[in-house]
């Protein structure tokens, strides 16, 4: 009978030595991969996944935190609609509404420069697997994309946020993040996932449960189907294929529910084609009453 319990003791020790071993391996090779470039056959599979997640939707107003305000013209960049994102890599919602961008992003166009990240290891909800967007390249003949990563994710000056995306930041979000603004007419707070369901796990899993019908994948989807369908309604509905799928089609019919008016009007005057270093005297925003 003891050398029946010694055995069974060591055998747990054995196991529960080995469980932790095994998770001090994932937590090393998880930290090692942060702020690496994602693989070529992950940047396939974010594109597939782009490409066959039009068809989860779970539409619930609640979700909804996107407000349309008034503008006389679109904003635009490089001659197209441009979306402008500015979040902080410390973030864990940030780290969550990014997949969803990425899978947005990548029915109109093609992402490169797209890097391995995780939220603050300290903050509520810690260690989401995400990517960081410092530094993004995006090409797109619809589109064009403007992001910025304010701080990294130990809360250090990461990217200078240009003054007048500052100010518009700022006034329509109280400089809340992530914050996301669509060529002018819409803009969202925070984001609809939830990055609990995220969090301490890493980019294989994430892949892994986007392929499979469960709440994370649900939320993904939809908040991407969400800002799919903003890109949509400001680009002339191009791709046809990507704007006329029913769960895009979902959204943009149910858009504009929240009119914000108590900011007044936002003007973007569009002066010249130039680089991002002269980004301020591309734009004026001009509050008007």
């Amino acid at each position: 009978m003891k050398i029946s319990f010694l055995v069974f003791f060591i055998v747990v020790v054995l196991f529960i030595s080995a469980l932790a071993y095994f998770n001090l391996q994932k937590i090393d090779s998880t930290s090692d991969q942060i702020n690496t470039f994602v693989s070529p056959s992950v940047n396939l599979q974010l594109k597939q996944i782009s490409e066959n997640s039009s068809s989860y939707v779970e539409y619930n107003n609640e979700l909804v935190y996107t407000v349309k305000y008034q503008s006389s013209s679109e904003l635009t960049y490089d001659g197209k609609p441009v979306i402008i994102f500015v979040g902080a890599e410390w973030c864990p919602y940030c780290g969550a509404e990014i997949w969803s961008l990425v899978i947005a992003l990548s029915r109109f166009g093609n992402i490169s420069g797209l890097r391995y990240m995780e939220s603050s290891s300290t903050d509520i909800y810690p260690d989401v697997p995400t990517f960081t967007l410092e530094n993004l390249s995006y090409h797109s003949n619809y589109i064009s994309v403007l992001a910025y990563e304010y701080q990294n994710r130990y809360h250090e000056p990461l990217q200078s946020v240009p003054q007048n995306i500052y100010l518009m930041w700022n006034q329509l979000a109280n400089g809340s993040i992530p914050f996301l603004d669509i060529a002018g007419i819409y803009y969202q707070v925070g984001t609809t996932n939830d990055p609990g369901l995220l969090s301490g796990h890493n980019w294989t899993y994430v892949i892994k449960e986007l392929g499979i019908n469960d709440t994370l994948s649900r939320q993904i989807y939809s908040t991407a189907n969400l800002i799919t369908a903003e890109i949509c309604s400001v680009d002339g509905n191009q791709p046809s294929q990507v704007c006329n799928a029913s769960a895009v089609q979902h959204y943009e019919s149910s858009l504009g529910v929240q009119v914000r008016t108590d900011l007044g009007y936002f003007q973007y005057n569009y002066i010249s084609s130039l680089n991002l270093d002269n980004l301020l005297q591309q734009y004026e925003i001009k509050r008007i009453i």
